[in-house]
């Protein structure tokens, strides 16, 4: 009997608890925030944490909550740092550890949240720098309120080759005053990733072919007016960066060596270098990754001009072959009477 009188004391509490909660301050701005009333959510459940309501857990639970679903507008960080705030302060009054996992899941996914916005202002938006003040700012809160002994090295990795690469693509994008500051800012998200990880391949090649763009920059960049002592100290401007460029395709091809990309590169760099032997091993390495295609567009089109004329190329200065480049000469000589 005092068993079954107990259970009913218990379900009467249970009941009158939850009857206290639909009554009170935060009952009212959980109800808005189930209609998506966020803003009338706030004011309500801003009002609780003025009251007694401020010890229960829950209440701060559901400010943090609150806070962090209304997005959008100038305001939504200001409101992130709120919920942040919220969290933890219902950290402190879940005084038995309840609500430990949960608050800690709240946590977690609202500091998220920052490194999402860093990968939306990086891809969609282009704005590179403040896509890296949001990532410092995910990394300083995570260590801050999640783990202070993350290891974020992988996370960077992926991070900083992904931000050097977009600044690389940008590189030919913007005007030639803006070049060499976007082309500052991809060596140095790439030198991020080489001081992590110095085997990195998607790092070495960037490197290597920002060194590389520049030196060509140089050669084909240049004033018809120049004169003949400009255009010599550029040539050896571009031969020094054509130099900073190789020992990074270099590794980057000892780590795999059969990326047509770093092939391409590195035999550039040795043709602006006037390095005949080294360009022809390249050029070599190439034409044997292009012959097959070249010949199946012939078969394609056996009267594509450019075609011809790079069979030709091929047949006679890398993979020699007499009686094919003969067929082809006289096939464009037919072609061009």
């Amino acid at each position: 009997m005092k068993k079954h009188i107990g259970h009913i004391l218990f379900v009467l509490t249970v009941l009158m608890s939850q009857q206290s909660f639909s009554q009170s301050l935060t009952g009212t701005a959980f109800e808005l925030y189930k209609a998506k009333d966020y803003r009338n959510a706030m004011v309500w459940i801003d009002s609780a944490v003025q009251t007694n309501e401020r010890y229960d857990s829950q209440t701060w639970q559901l400010r943090g909550i609150i806070y962090r679903k209304t997005v959008g507008g100038d305001d939504e960080l200001y409101f992130r740092e709120i919920a942040l705030e919220s969290f933890i302060r219902a950290q402190t009054a879940d005084s038995t550890g309840v609500y430990k996992t949960k608050i800690e899941d709240y946590l977690k996914n609202t500091v998220i949240l920052y490194y999402n916005d860093a990968v939306t202002l990086m891809k969609t938006d282009k704005n590179f720098e403040s896509s890296q003040e949001s990532y410092l700012t995910y990394k300083d809160q995570y260590h801050k309120l999640i783990d202070p002994t993350f290891d974020f090295s992988s996370s960077d990795i992926t991070y900083y080759n992904a931000l050097g690469a977009d600044y690389l693509s940008l590189v030919t994008a913007v005007n030639d005053d803006q070049k060499e500051k976007i082309r500052i800012k991809s060596m140095e998200s790439c030198e991020m990733v080489i001081q992590i990880d110095s085997m990195n391949f998607q790092a070495n090649l960037n490197i290597g072919l920002l060194n590389y763009n520049q030196g060509a920059d140089y050669v084909t960049k240049a004033d018809p007016f120049m004169t003949i002592e400009d255009i010599m100290y550029n040539q050896e401007k571009s031969k020094v960066s054509f130099l900073k460029a190789i020992p990074y395709l270099k590794r980057a091809e000892r780590i795999n060596p059969t990326d047509k990309k770093v092939l391409i590169a590195l035999m550039s760099c040795y043709y602006g270098l006037h390095k005949n032997d080294l360009y022809i091993k390249y050029q070599t390495m190439v034409d044997k990754m292009d012959i097959d295609g070249l010949e199946q567009k012939h078969r394609t089109n056996n009267k594509d001009v450019e075609v011809i004329k790079e069979l030709i190329r091929i047949y006679t200065n890398t993979l020699v072959d007499e009686k094919k480049s003969k067929y082809y000469k006289k096939l464009l000589n037919d072609l061009n009477p």
